[in-house]
């Protein structure tokens, strides 16, 4: 029986090969987009789930509240914090402190900065599942001087040989390694390149800033609300007394926890590392539903309209003896057979698209990924059983007698059926349009937007703080100035987000406190970058009390104190060692991404340290700065960003959702098309006698056309009025996510309208032409 049905099933696929290559193309390219965005959603949700006490781990973060000003949270915790909690609370089983440790590696007479060197302690092993390819967990990180290498960095600067009990020098300060580990899996939160040994028992200071990631291990799986509940008493018992030591009335300390599983969605918080968005993943979920939700319709829809070709063999099968179930059987195993040849072509696609989308979305995606055989195994058995009962359930329930008198092909049913999906697929396709083009224009809005300072060829050259370094700067400086090329230096914390300062600021006259962020600066960056004042002046060489008695502020600080622009001015501050009063207010500009509001900012003239040199320089002189660092700084690699580059670095995800909803859009239109391809085409072969009859009786082309085409334009009008109202909302929620944002405009709702048609009429185009043109005496003759 099998074998028989096999037989009719591949016969089937051949005789209607233009059908048949539609519904494979449809179903393998939907299959094959919904698998690569499971891939991605399952490694961006599983995070950090690769250690087997993942349930068990949690991460400490800190709040800092001070008057007049919005919490400050951060992703890291004081030093002592991991010492408190295995001290004090008896569930806690063992801590681990990371902390980021830039390093300057020599290897071979080159030197080398590796941003992903961290300072760890032993007992990060025991916390995290770590596999050591050379030397052993107890020997690891238990000496001064010593360091772990992930393979990776021990393969770069020792090739194909052990690194075991080798010498690396790292800050010019030779390091033992002890171990060498797996390198972390790419959906780890924290990618360190190597570990170096910290010995953190001498820190004993809360509150020298929160310099550390501390990761706590619990005895059994805890109730993370209620160990915060008591974690109030280390902020009490160790926090307080120094904030009161420091005179620091109307502070507070608090602390909180974060599952692992929960970290790589943590927002807004200071000192942290690079984070997921969870939107971006319900977004493409969503997008991989419709895609395949889109081919399934295609399915469906051309397999119930093909149902009357077949109607005459289920009922001469009827008539023999077959019962509903026996017919229901054999057309799901052509369903089957169908379905698996699409799921073997997507199979080979996603083998091919994989590399590409592992570069671009810089991600480690593979088919062998834990878990994914059980959600491919579902979406196979959902895609047979959505794609295939139906049509199988219509066509074993045929009545003999009316398929006889051809009376189904008529039926009002069969109509509906038909429209509805046709108008499901517009309605999906409409949205899609409509999110595309919202997403692209806030995107441009974003990258075109002035952000109230010159951007371009501005290079960053940033500065170590040790002795050496800063000795160093002025000497660079001066080398730099007597550089024909080079049209301006500004010397400071540089204009970079990363630079910001946060202080506690007193304002006006009645000294009103609250945490503020800083820039320091020197008279030459308002003019370097043309940050425009709107009252009053620069900072001033001329005027030695600039130096510690000038503040600058920006619009959002006068509106957030109440003054105007010209009331500022002469207005007392005090604040980071400096105390005297405004003499210029900036307009604001955008020193962070538009994600956020422009907050209020002071900058302040000073020089000591200086982090950061800001250079005016064409990209063809580079070479020239480059023979200038290696003068004064011989232990330092050369290394500078532009501005311009580290602004569009902001705004990467949000150029990557927008490529790639493009190219799932485009795809899901042409699924769209292909059904809708073969939809107009078995259309027109049903409709050839009426067409024949009409054209004796008179119907010019046009009024042809016109009466196969109107159908659908109605269909894709009630479509978008469907589709439009929902997308709007959606795309309105997306965009507060912006601080700064395009308004919705009726002509991006318009558009996508527009487009379905052009593109409906395009596709069918061909076909209803074809129909109208045909001879009627060889249509009404076939009939």
């Amino acid at each position: 029986m099998i074998r028989n049905y096999l037989k009719i099933a591949w016969r089937n696929l051949l005789r209607h090969k233009s059908f048949s290559l539609i519904n494979i193309l449809g179903l393998s390219a939907g299959i094959a987009a919904c698998i690569v965005i499971f891939l991605y959603v399952q490694y961006e949700l599983t995070y950090d789930g690769h250690n087997t006490k993942a349930d068990r781990i949690a991460r400490v973060v800190s709040a800092l509240h001070a008057p007049g000003s919005a919490d400050m949270e951060f992703g890291t915790s004081p030093y002592p914090m991991a010492d408190a909690l295995k001290r004090d609370f008896p569930e806690v089983a063992s801590t681990a402190r990371l902390e980021p440790k830039p390093t300057v590696v020599k290897h071979n007479g080159e030197l080398m900065n590796e941003k992903g060197f961290y300072q760890a302690d032993q007992e990060l092993f025991s916390v995290f599942d770590y596999t050591f390819l050379e030397g052993t967990v107890t020997g690891a990180l238990q000496q001064p001087h010593s360091v772990v290498l992930t393979a990776s960095t021990a393969r770069k600067y020792f090739g194909k040989e052990p690194a075991l009990g080798k010498t690396i020098i790292c800050d010019d300060q030779p390091k033992t390694v002890t171990g060498v580990i797996a390198n972390p899996p790419g959906n780890s939160d924290i990618q360190f390149t190597a570990l170096l040994y910290t010995d953190y028992s001498k820190k004993t200071v809360w509150l020298d800033d929160f310099p550390v990631y501390t990761f706590i291990l619990f005895n059994k799986q805890p109730d993370l609300r209620s160990f915060e509940r008591k974690m109030k008493r280390v902020a009490d018992k160790y926090c307080q007394p120094e904030l009161d030591k420091a005179d620091a009335a109307g502070y507070s300390v608090g602390f909180a926890l974060e599952a692992l599983a929960d970290v790589h969605f943590s927002k807004d918080k200071l000192e942290d590392t690079p984070k997921g968005n969870k939107q971006f993943n319900y977004i493409f979920s969503l997008l991989a539903i419709f895609i395949l939700v889109i081919a399934l319709l295609n399915y469906i829809n051309l397999s119930t309209a093909r149902a009357t070709e077949r109607a005459r063999e289920v009922g001469v099968r009827k008539v023999n003896g077959a019962r509903p179930f026996q017919l229901i059987r054999q057309f799901l195993f052509e369903s089957f057979l169908l379905i698996a040849i699409a799921w073997t072509i997507a199979f080979g696609i996603v083998l091919v698209i994989l590399p590409y989308f592992n570069s671009l979305l810089q991600v480690q995606l593979h088919l062998s990924r834990q878990g994914s055989a059980l959600f491919l195994l579902c979406i196979f058995v959902v895609t047979i059983l959505l794609a295939g009962l139906y049509p199988a359930f219509i066509l074993s329930r045929f009545k003999p007698v009316e398929i006889l008198k051809g009376k189904w092909r008529h039926s009002t049913k069969g109509i509906l059926l038909r429209r509805m999906l046709t108008t499901a697929q517009f309605v999906i396709t409409a949205a899609l349009i409509t999110g595309t083009i919202v997403i692209y224009h806030q995107v441009k809005y974003i990258e075109n937007k002035d952000t109230g300072y010159v951007k371009d060829q501005v290079a960053t050259v940033h500065l170590d703080n040790d002795s050496l370094s800063q000795r160093s700067a002025p000497a660079f400086i001066n080398t730099l100035k007597g550089i024909p090329a080079i049209k301006g230096i500004s010397a400071g914390s540089g204009i970079h987000s990363e630079a910001l300062s946060m202080g506690t600021t007193f304002a006006g006259a009645t000294r009103r406190e609250f945490m503020c962020h800083y820039y320091f600066i020197d008279k030459e960056l308002l003019p370097l970058l043309q940050i425009r004042l709107k009252e009053g002046r620069n900072v001033s060489d001329s005027l030695a009390t600039d130096r510690t008695e000038a503040f600058i502020v920006n619009e959002a600080f006068v509106e957030k104190m109440g003054w105007t622009s010209a009331s500022a001015l002469g207005q007392p501050m005090d604040g980071y060692f400096h105390k005297g009063k405004v003499v210029g207010v900036v307009k604001n500009f955008y020193y962070k991404s538009l994600h956020n509001m422009v907050e209020p900012l002071v900058m302040v003239y000073n020089t000591n340290p200086i982090r950061a040199v800001i250079i005016k320089i064409e990209p063809k002189d580079l070479p020239l700065m480059a023979v200038a660092w290696k003068k004064h700084f011989t232990a330092k690699p050369f290394t500078y960003t532009f501005l311009d580059e580290a602004y569009k670095a902001q705004y990467d995800k949000d150029r990557l959702t927008m490529k790639l909803f493009t190219y799932f859009t485009v795809l899901a239109i042409l699924i769209s098309c292909l059904g809708l391809y073969g939809l107009v085409s078995l259309m027109a072969v049903q409709r050839t006698k009426e067409i024949g009859i009409r054209k004796v009786l008179g119907a010019s082309v046009q009024q042809l056309v016109s009466l196969l085409t109107r159908d659908f334009v109605k269909l894709i009008i009630l479509a978008s009025l469907i589709a439009l109202p929902v997308a709007g909302m959606v795309m309105h929620q997306w965009l507060s996510a912006y601080a700064y944002h395009i308004s919705l405009a009726w002509w991006m709702f318009l558009l996508p309208v527009v487009l379905i048609i052009l593109i409906a009429l395009a596709v069918i185009g061909q076909q209803v032409v074809k129909a109208a043109l045909t001879n009627p005496v060889h249509a009404l003759r076939n009939e």
